[in-house]
Formats: structure tokens, sequence, C-alpha cells
């Protein structure tokens, strides 16, 4: 079995996901460590927090894999006292590091909202924009039973912006912040959208458009893609004959009820 480097793992991602199809105003890529690190074990999650490092040390992971970059803007110092320059000080003292795979993952097939798709069991699943998918439910049914089958499948609380009784059998999906994405939902065909944030705004104008809205929560709606991007890296690494264990974090960043 060959070692793994931080390298090899960045481009098994940039295969999937490149990085060079990330928006402009994000930051995804190697954060921290070096490129010909080693790497025995990983752990993905969405965010880095000072638990998902304790738990990849209790793990032996040396590399994290997360969706949302800890260095999105500029630092301005590097108090220990902030935020993302302790968690930074974490992952250098632990020997960790770090790569985020953010808009480009949510343009891939490993995104979250595909992911949401598959634990819904829609079908005939096409794409409404970068960030959004259309699919169909096996029969019509009333938003309030919809909103109960979302909220079951993603195990979170859900809002609901519609009649409870009207039926729908085309629902769309957007995981995370994306709630403009109804308007793309809307011209594709969608009855209601499925997202993790609603913004006031976009909720009036759904309204008026007639398109109902379901919010799930930004870390309920991605939190599914970690699983099949394990799974996915997994397999690329075996197939490459690399002796890495892939973990998925167990860590949930904040209380949501």
């Amino acid at each position: 079995m060959k070692k793994a480097t931080i390298q090899a793992v960045y481009d098994w991602i940039d295969g999937i996901a490149p990085f060079l199809g990330q928006e402009e105003f994000d930051n995804a890529g190697l954060q921290v460590g070096r490129p010909d690190n080693p790497v025995a074990g990983i752990l993905l999650a969405l965010d880095t927090t000072p638990d998902v490092i304790a738990e990849a040390r209790e793990r032996g992971c040396d590399l994290i894999i997360s969706h949302h970059p800890l260095v999105f803007m500029p630092l301005l110092s590097l108090r220990q006292d902030y935020y993302v320059p302790r968690v930074l000080s974490l992952l250098i003292q632990g020997g960790i590091g770090l790569i985020a795979a953010h808009t480009n993952l949510d343009k891939s097939a490993y995104s979250g909202s595909m992911a949401v798709m598959k634990r819904l069991n829609m079908q005939n699943i096409r794409r409404a924009d970068d960030y959004t998918l259309v699919g169909d439910l096996p029969r019509a049914i009333p938003m309030g039973e919809v909103q109960v089958l979302i909220s079951l499948s993603l195990k979170s609380a859900v809002l609901r912006y519609g009649d409870a009784g009207k039926e729908i059998s085309t629902l769309a999906v957007a995981g995370g912040a994306y709630s403009e994405g109804f308007q793309a939902a809307r011209a594709a065909g969608a009855e209601a959208f499925l997202t993790g944030e609603v913004r006031h705004h976009h909720a009036v104008e759904a309204a008026d458009t007639g398109i109902a809205l379901f919010e799930a929560g930004h870390f309920a709606t991605e939190q599914p893609m970690m699983e099949e991007l394990a799974q996915g890296l997994q397999s690329g690494l075996n197939a490459l004959n690399y002796n890495v264990q892939v973990y998925v974090s167990r860590q949930i960043p904040y209380l949501r009820e």
C-alpha cells in the first residue's frame, strides 16, 4: 500500500469537484498544511470547529476536509482570543491539515442538493441551475405531508411557507443558504422549493409567484453529502492503493430546535 499525501487527496477532490469552478467570492482549497504532508486518516465535516479538531485527534486523522472554508475573509490579526485564529492554531498545533471544498462541491454530483434528493427518493432528477435540482415525487401529496417527509428524512425541524393542503408532485432542492434558487426552481416547473435558509424577501416574492417553500436548516440540508463524499473518497483512495481511513464527523456545531 502506498502512503497518501494531502496533494493526492486534493487531486481526488479536484477530479470530482474542480477547484477552478468555485465562485469568485469563495476560498476553497488547501488552507492548512503542506501538499507533501502524509495522510493516514481523514475526517469530513461541514465546519472546522474545536470539537471537530478534537475528534480528528481522537480518531488519528491528520487531515480534515470541511465544506465551509475556515478562512473565508482576509485575517487582520492572529489574536488567539478571536475564533478563526484560535481554530487555526489548534490545527497547526495538532499537525492537522485542512482542505475546504465549498461552492465547487456544491456544483458537483456530490452536492448537498443531490444527497437530499436521494434521501427523499426523488425521481427524474434534473438541474435547474448550478445549485438547484428538480425532481418528481412518486405521487402528488399535500404540502403538509411533504413537510413531515422532509423532517423525518433529514431529522430536522422544517418550516413551511405555503398552504399545507396544496398538493405538489414536483420539488426542487438546493442545500445550504440558497433561497434565491426558488426562481430557477419555478422556471424549471417545480411547485415547491426546499433549502436550508429562507430570506424574508425571497419568501415574499415566492408567495406572490405561487411557489411554496420549505426551510430545513443549513446543517440538515448539507450534512447528508458528507456521507456520500466519504464513501466516494474512500473508494477512490482504495482504488489508488492508498492506506487511508475516511470518517464523517459526529459533531453538530449548534443546537437548533
